[in-house]
C-alpha cells in the first residue's frame, strides 16, 4: 500500500473533499467485512489454550489487502474474536457511535475520547450512514504503560441484510499538518465489528483489531512488556469481553427478577447503588491509567524493581471530595492465576488479612446486587465491626480477560439516603485492584496485579503524603503476595 494509505492520526479534515473521505471509508468497510468473515488461510486457528482464538496470516493479509508493511518503528497487532452480546444491535451501535457512552462502557480501555468532526449529516436516531472523526487514548489499568494516542474516522453502516458494520480507520492522507506525539501512537488499519441480529434480543458480534503501534518504551515497565507485546492487552478479546460484561451488568442490575444471593432492596435503592458504583468504577479507571492528564513519578527509588510505586497529585477531579489528592499505584507479578487472585480479594472474609482499616475486624455485606451470571460479579455495601462510622461501597467484576475489585468509603447516612434517592451526587475516593492475566508464550499464565490507593492531603506536606500512600500500597501488596503466592 502507498505510504499515504497507512492508517494514522487525522489532525484536521477541514477542506478535504467528502468523496475522498467516503472512498477511503468504503474501502475500509469492505476490508473489515472480509476480515470478519474470512477463514483459513487469512486466519489460522490457535491452540485451545491460546489467548488469541485465531492468528492473522500477515503475508496473506498483505496479499489480499494490498496494504503495505508498517512504517519503521511501528509494530503490527491483529486479532479477532466473536461473542454473543445480550443486547440488540442498535444498542451496540449507539454505544460505539456516541462518545460519552463509549467512554462509559469501555472506561477500563479508553479515556480522553472526543468527536472532532462529523463528516455526514447527524440524522436523529439514525446511524445507518454516519461518519465522524474521533480521537482517544487507549489505556491499560496500570500506571506502568503509557496511553496509546489514536485518531481515526469511525463509520457506522447498516447492510441490506440488516447487519451492522462499525469500522475505524486512521487516515494519514487527510492530515493538513503534523503534530509530533510525545506518547505511544496507534494507527488503525480497518478495525471494528460486524454485528448480526440473532432475533432474540441478542447480537452476534465479531470484533477485529488491526493496528500499527509505536510504543514509547522508555515509559513502559519491563514486567508489562510481554503482556503488551503479545497484542492481548489491546486485542479483540478484551474489547468484546468488556462489552459482554457491561451488557450483562446492565441486564442484571436493572432486572425485576432478583438473584437469590441478593439482599432485599427497593428498585430505587438498586438503581441508586448501581449508578453510584458505576461512577466509582469510572473514576477508579481514570485514576489508575497512565494518560495525558495523569503524570506518574516513581516514589521509591530502590533496587526492588518488583515493587516500584508510582504517585501523582491531582486537584478538582469531579465526583471526588474537595482538596488536593495524592494517588499511589503499583503493579506486581504473581505466580497464581488471575482467577485465584480475584477470588481471594473479592472474598470479604479475607479482607482483614490484607486491608489495614479492617484488620482485626469482622466484615459483613449489608447489601449485595448481582451484576452478571457469575455470582462474583456484584455490587456490595460492607460493614466492619470495628468501624461503626464507615461503610465500604464495593464492586467486583470478572471475565476471562481481567478482573477488578474496586471500593470506596461512605458514611452510614449516605448509604441510607442512597436506598431511597436515585439521583444524588456522592463524593467518592475510590481504591482497589486491577487483576489482569499475565502471558507466557501463547497462553495466559500468572497475574499482573495493580493496586491504587489515594488520600486527601490535609495538614500534611506533599512529602509526607507520598510516604503514607507509598507505604500503604507496599504493605498491602506484600500481604496479598504472601497469601496467594
Amino acid at each position: 500500500m502507498p505510504s499515504e494509505d497507512l492508517p494514522g492520526p487525522a489532525d484536521d479534515l477541514v477542506g478535504v473533499p467528502a468523496e475522498e473521505v467516503s472512498s477511503i471509508v468504503r474501502r475500509a468497510k469492505d476490508e473489515l467485512i472480509f476480515m470478519a468473515t474470512a477463514g483459513y488461510p487469512l486466519w489460522i486457528s490457535s491452540d485451545s489454550n491460546a489467548f488469541h482464538p485465531e492468528t492473522l496470516n500477515f503475508g496473506e493479509y498483505l496479499r489480499m489487502s494490498q496494504r503495505g508493511i508498517p512504517t519503521p518503528f511501528f509494530q503490527s497487532e491483529a486479532s479477532r474474536d466473536t461473542a454473543t452480546i445480550r443486547v440488540s444491535p442498535i444498542t451496540i451501535v449507539q454505544t460505539l457511535m456516541e462518545v460519552d457512552q463509549w467512554l462509559h462502557i469501555f472506561c477500563s480501555m479508553v479515556t480522553n475520547a472526543q468527536i472532532l468532526e462529523v463528516l455526514s449529516p447527524r440524522e436523529e436516531e439514525s446511524y445507518k450512514e454516519r461518519k465522524q472523526v474521533m480521537s482517544a487514548e487507549l489505556v491499560l489499568t496500570t500506571p506502568y504503560v503509557p496511553a496509546r494516542e489514536v485518531q481515526f474516522v469511525r463509520y457506522s453502516h447498516q447492510q441490506l441484510d440488516g447487519s451492522w458494520i462499525i469500522v475505524d480507520v486512521s487516515v494519514d492522507e487527510l492530515r493538513q499538518f503534523h503534530r509530533p506525539s510525545t506518547r505511544s501512537v496507534c494507527r488503525k488499519r480497518p478495525s471494528g465489528c460486524l454485528i448480526r441480529d440473532m432475533q432474540n434480543g441478542s447480537s452476534l458480534v465479531t470484533w477485529v483489531e488491526n493496528v500499527d503501534v509505536r510504543e514509547k518504551e522508555d515509559e513502559m515497565h519491563a514486567i508489562l512488556k510481554p503482556f503488551v507485546e503479545s497484542s492481548f492487552a489491546f486485542g479483540a478479546s478484551r474489547w468484546i469481553a468488556t462489552l459482554q460484561r457491561q451488557a450483562e451488568r446492565f441486564i442484571y442490575s436493572t432486572s425485576i427478577n432478583i438473584s437469590p444471593n441478593d439482599a432485599p432492596i427497593s428498585p430505587e435503592g438498586r438503581r441508586s447503588l448501581t449508578m453510584t458504583a458505576n461512577k466509582m468504577v469510572v473514576s477508579f479507571c481514570n485514576d489508575i491509567c497512565n494518560s495525558t492528564y495523569h503524570h506518574w513519578t516513581s516514589s521509591n527509588k530502590t533496587r526492588l524493581k518488583t515493587m516500584e510505586v508510582k504517585t501523582n497529585k491531582r486537584r478538582g477531579d469531579p465526583g471526588k471530595p474537595p482538596g488536593l489528592h495524592r494517588t499511589a499505584g503499583c503493579t506486581v507479578e504473581l505466580i497464581s492465576s488471575h482467577n485465584r487472585v480475584f477470588d481471594y480479594l473479592s472474598d470479604i472474609q479475607n479482607r482483614p488479612q490484607w486491608e489495614r482499616m479492617s484488620s482485626g475486624s469482622s466484615v459483613q455485606a449489608l447489601v449485595s446486587i448481582t451484576t452478571g451470571p457469575d455470582p462474583h460479579n456484584c455490587i456490595s455495601v460492607l460493614a466492619m465491626s470495628n468501624h461503626k462510622d464507615i461503610l465500604i461501597l464495593q464492586e467486583c467484576c470478572t471475565d476471562a480477560t481481567g478482573s477488578y475489585v474496586i471500593f470506596a468509603p461512605i458514611s452510614p447516612d449516605v448509604f441510607q439516603s442512597m436506598l431511597y434517592e436515585v439521583d444524588q451526587e456522592v463524593p467518592l475516593m475510590p481504591f482497589g485492584f486491577s487483576i489482569l492475566p499475565n502471558v507466557s508464550g501463547s497462553i495466559l499464565d500468572g497475574t499482573l496485579l495493580t493496586m491504587v490507593f489515594q488520600i486527601t492531603m490535609k495538614n500534611v506536606s506533599s512529602k509526607q503524603a507520598v510516604e503514607v500512600v507509598t507505604q500503604i500500597v507496599k504493605e498491602t501488596l506484600q500481604r496479598i503476595i504472601e497469601a496467594v503466592d
